[in-house]
């Protein structure tokens, strides 16, 4: 499946290697706001390429927003206006009241998968990501009743 990834440091790229090896990603597109850091991501192999979030958004069945959760909650509304029909959108957020609030009435609130994956170091950047992160680890999912059975299922592949 085209995967895009939004945030590319040890969550956002920790993700993206594991969605490689497990086969579950057949492109995977990286998105971030500096520039340094994506053409690092690209160099370390966490992604295939580098767009621009709009491209990259519509071309994709799966979103993985991995940014702080500060920007993601005002950023989340515009990600699923952008995503097409049958996209699933998942968030790495570690609180989740803003961040559910900000699409709790989005007409496409069922492509959404609110989760909080329970891991991470002191380190950030593409550089601190690698495989393997989250194995063992908890993984949250929040308001499931909100999100469509096609969205969790999805959500639950990748997890």
């Amino acid at each position: 499946m085209k995967t895009t990834i939004i945030g590319l440091g040890l969550i956002g790229g920790s993700i993206a290697l594991g969605l490689r090896k497990s086969g579950l990603a057949t492109e995977l597109i990286g998105v971030d706001m500096n520039s340094t850091n994506a053409m690092k991501a690209v160099e370390l192999g966490l992604v295939d390429k580098i767009l621009l979030e709009d491209e990259a958004i519509a071309k994709a069945d799966l979103i993985i927003v991995a940014i702080p959760v500060n920007a993601l909650h005002a950023f989340l509304p515009a990600v699923l206006d952008a995503v097409k029909k049958d996209a699933v959108v998942i968030d790495s957020g570690s609180t989740k009241g803003l961040i559910c609030k900000s699409v709790s009435n989005h007409p496409k609130r069922s492509q959404f998968v609110a989760a909080h994956q329970i891991a991470g170091t002191e380190n950030s950047g593409p550089t601190a990501a690698f495989h393997g992160l989250f194995k063992g680890k908890t993984n949250i999912i929040c308001e499931a009743s909100k999100s469509s059975e096609q969205a969790l299922a999805r959500a639950r592949q990748v997890f």
